[in-house]
């Protein structure tokens, strides 16, 4: 408008491809009480605008995040319900409450329990992943016991070891007896550090050495395993959620790799970290490390 200043943005497209914002200020210059022309100032403002962007980007994501992870929480209940009905229901069929079956049908039935084991499997990684996400995963801190923890969690898988021909060693700091944090998660995080390293063991089997430090105020949790080992150029894929490491080894071993990333989680709510080391063909070691008395940390 004659007479007055204005402000507007001006882009600017350069040869390199990268537009230039300025941010420019006209104001008029009166001589004898009449306009005879104006001034312009600009100020480049282009990292301002970037940012801000980069702002509403990230605002966005995340709101997109977490009503991802609402939808699949819900999800996950709603197939749930019908498939316990699917596993309950064959495990009766299987005792023959209801009555009689012949060795044919009996192993349909045995397949019907297996799948639908399976699949609750991965809907109750997808459920907990989704929890964690929406911020709905709560930690229940109390003191317990370390190596009740580690028997507890060797007892699950023992069978399992046992038949893969895997021998277990433990090498447990004695300094190290109590440890303040939300039980069931830590034991939720080893027991898939500890099914993996039998998981991917080598076909005439192996050691799986468990190893437990007290490292300042921090306590370390390590599996190290005699398996089939990760390529390096599949380790920063281990902790990331949907990438498969590989998929002609998930087709032959089974699993979708969402414990590692729902373990990773559960260690840094926690306030810890975990990582992993690996020679390919030789076996792989999980490290995960955790305070003694750890405060609500946050997701990354």
């Amino acid at each position: 408008m004659a007479g007055k200043s204005q402000q507007y943005e001006v882009t600017i497209n350069k040869d390199d491809g990268f537009p230039l914002i300025l941010s420019v200020n006209t104001a008029p210059i009166f001589q004898s009480g009449r306009v005879e022309g104006s001034v312009s100032f600009g100020r480049d403002i282009t990292e301002l605008k970037r940012s801000e962007k980069l702002h509403i980007d990230n605002v966005r994501l995340e709101h997109e995040s977490k009503e991802k992870s609402e939808f699949l929480a819900s999800m996950s209940h709603e197939l749930r319900t019908p498939l316990n009905a699917i596993i309950g229901f064959s495990e009766i069929m299987t005792l023959g409450i209801g009555g009689n079956l012949n060795e044919t049908q009996k192993g349909y039935v045995k397949d019907i329990n297996n799948a639908g084991e399976h699949l609750l499997n991965i809907i109750n990684d997808i459920l907990d992943l989704s929890k964690v996400e929406a911020g709905k995963m709560e930690l229940v801190i109390e003191k317990f016991s370390v190596h009740e923890l580690l028997e507890e969690t060797i007892t699950l898988i023992k069978n399992n070891a046992i038949k893969h021909n895997i021998n277990i060693v433990r090498d447990i700091d004695r300094r190290l007896e109590f440890i303040d944090g939300d039980k069931q998660k830590i034991k939720q995080v080893f027991f898939n550090l500890l099914s993996n390293a039998v998981k991917f063991s080598k076909e005439d089997g192996g050691k799986i050495t468990i190893a437990v430090k007290k490292i300042d105020d921090m306590a370390s949790f390590s599996v190290s395993d005699t398996g089939i080992g990760i390529e390096k150029k599949n380790l920063n894929k281990l902790f990331k959620e949907f990438q498969q490491v590989d998929s002609g080894i998930c087709r032959k071993y089974g699993g979708t790799g969402l414990g590692l990333v729902i373990s990773k989680k559960l260690v840094e709510l926690h306030g810890g970290k975990i990582q992993a080391q690996s020679k390919y063909g030789e076996g792989s070691t999980f490290t995960f490390e955790l305070p003694l008395s750890p405060m609500k940390g946050e997701i990354k």
